[in-house]
């Protein structure tokens, strides 16, 4: 069993979409900034986020099964000036993604900490308990502060009324609300949630790969399996002129290492039309794709496999699992068809793709497939 979180990691990319979209705007006047930190923790307990500004003021959030609890308060000035301290101190204030390693097998207990640094927002996500272990001192007094914050003296709203993901605007606007001349004086008006705008980020274009010259992506594929042994998770890129990006990783039972290979390299024009051929088979091809049900994380029955492929009419994506059409159970996600439907595929991306080791790249240049 394994969790489909694709609904999970879309809005931990547009949280850091919009968190970027604010960089313009501190630059231009970052004395003047109103807000210093975006913190959100989830595990199978509860989830919480906050967004606290320099002033002190929060707006905290806190979801425990189908309870939505919305808070907005004032940090004081000790608690304020620790919390400075804990954000300000190292490896934390130096630490990139690029450093936090996730584990094939993992936990559910997901950390995101952004974090305003005089000109810039530094950003951090931790997708399980295992890749926080290295940096505990740091993110533990954080994970505290944001579990204890309902404790602090605040004002209760509803879900409807305030209720914003503790997203920062893109854009601020300093306005209030006009207050209808029914609304009782003893209902207040949230004074983070309902005074921001944030505009939504445009439609993602069709993907194109990084270089001096963009180039189409033909196939992207991601897969994940675990038994008894442990867990492989692979994918590949591969681009409309061939070029392609390969990465493999693997983790034994019992073990905290993983080991990573990552291979750039190009199919030959001969190949590149199998692969063509292969990607065009009606038994592929015709595979529609239906959400799963529940929450953003969706337990899966058996190993999973994501596809993009690249169509005349569109981008084709489709999950395929290897407990398609078993029987389910509760919520359970069975995907959009069986993993037998692509082992034509997958036999060519073995021989021509997995089995070409002739560009060995460093394994600290693993990107998850985003380029060849």
């Amino acid at each position: 069993m394994v969790l489909i979180r694709a609904d999970f990691l879309r809005m931990r990319h547009l949280i850091f979409l919009i968190i970027t979209g604010i960089y313009s705007f501190a630059q231009a006047d970052s004395s003047s900034y109103p807000y210093l930190l975006r913190l959100e923790h989830e595990n199978s307990e509860d989830h919480l986020c906050v967004l606290l500004q320099t002033s002190g003021a929060f707006h905290l959030e806190t979801e425990q099964g189908d309870s939505t609890r919305i808070f907005e308060g004032t940090v004081g000035t000790t608690g304020l000036e620790q919390l400075e301290r804990d954000l300000d101190h190292e490896p934390l204030a130096g630490l990139s993604q690029r450093q936090i390693e996730e584990p094939l097998m993992r936990s559910h207990d997901m950390l995101q900490i952004n974090v305003f640094r005089t000109d810039h927002w530094q950003g951090l996500l931790f997708q399980s308990r295992e890749s926080q272990e290295p940096f505990q001192q740091s993110v533990q007094p954080l994970i505290r502060w944001l579990h204890n914050l309902h404790k602090l003296s605040h004002q209760e709203f509803s879900e409807d009324a305030a209720r914003n993901n503790c997203l920062p605007p893109r854009k601020i606007v300093l306005k209030r609300r006009a207050v209808p001349p029914s609304a009782e004086p003893s209902h207040p008006s949230p004074i983070i949630a309902n005074r921001i705008a944030v505009t939504r980020s445009p439609r993602p274009e069709p993907p194109q790969l990084s270089g001096h010259e963009s180039v189409p992506v033909l196939l992207h594929l991601f897969s994940l399996n675990k038994n008894a042994e442990g867990a492989h998770q692979y994918c590949v890129i591969i681009a409309e002129n061939g070029d392609y990006r390969f990465e493999n990783r693997t983790q034994k039972n019992r073990s905290k290492q993983v080991r990573t290979d990552v291979y750039r390299s190009q199919i030959t024009a001969d190949e590149l039309q199998d692969l063509q051929h292969l990607l065009a088979d009606p038994a592929l091809a015709k595979i529609g794709h239906h959400e799963p049900p529940g929450s953003s994380a969706v337990p899966v029955m058996g190993d999973i496999m994501n596809i993009s492929i690249t169509r005349p009419n569109g981008v084709q994506k489709i999950i395929l699992s290897s407990g398609f059409n078993r029987r389910q159970m509760g919520f359970f996600y069975g995907g959009d068809a069986d993993l037998s439907v692509a082992r034509p595929l997958l036999k060519f991306l073995s021989e021509h793709v997995e089995s070409n080791q002739s560009g060995i790249l460093d394994p600290a240049l693993r990107n998850d497939c985003q380029a060849p």
